[in-house]
């Protein structure tokens, strides 16, 4: 049986509208796998970035756990010195340091001032009643 030519034009119309939304869910797919690719990269760049600033943190406190030891060691060393000068001290005057008090003892003069016999010493007691 031969084809007519309406019956050709509507097996066509009907071939070309297949094709028309064949090519818009084309489209649409690579639009979508653009857009997923765009935000890859830029999912990677985010991560690249997030752990450069951990690399940094990272040395900052490095650095500053280097600094606090360095610190640390000056102090013990400046702490030794002193006690050797008090050492020192000691053995020059043979005297018997007097316990520090608060971290620091009083001046000599303050030390061997005599308390007078009508000295009390004043008690505070609490409000609270503790």
């Amino acid at each position: 049986m031969p084809i007519t030519r309406n019956q050709a034009s509507s097996t066509n119309e009907g071939e070309e509208d297949i094709l028309q939304r064949l090519l818009r869910a084309v489209a649409s797919l690579q639009a979508r796998s653009d857009e997923q690719s765009r935000l890859s990269a830029e999912a990677e760049l985010r991560h690249a970035e997030a752990e450069e600033r951990h690399r940094l943190a990272e040395e900052r406190h490095l650095d500053a756990m280097r600094a606090a030891e360095r610190r640390e060691e000056e102090l013990r060393q400046q702490i030794a010195a002193l006690r050797a000068a008090e050492e020192r001290n000691q053995e020059e005057h043979g005297e018997v340091a007097t316990p520090p008090f608060w971290g620091q003892p009083f001046c000599k003069e303050i030390d061997e001032t005599v308390i007078p016999p009508n000295f009390r010493e004043v008690v505070v007691e609490p409000f609270d009643g503790s």
